[in-house]
């Protein structure tokens, strides 16, 4: 089973209902990201797209990382 056959199937935290895909839109009408930087470290910073959930039935939103492996830095 893929992943995108898991996202298919994902239960709403709060109601339990199933959830459906959606688009997150930022200001600039972009999908947001997700990125970490290190402090003191003169490193450039790790970043991954997201992908948003919603639950139809009481509005609960969960964002994922569509490439969570890519949030980690070298030395992790």
């Amino acid at each position: 089973m893929s992943d995108s056959d898991n996202d298919n199937n994902i239960k709403c935290l709060r109601c339990g209902t199933e959830m459906v895909e959606a688009y997150f839109l930022t200001y600039m009408c972009s999908q947001p990201i997700v990125q970490r930087t290190r402090k003191g470290v003169l490193s450039a910073p790790v970043q991954s797209g997201t992908k948003c959930m919603v639950c139809q039935n009481c509005g609960y939103i969960e964002l994922r990382a569509t490439e969570p492996h890519k949030l980690k830095f070298r030395t992790e």
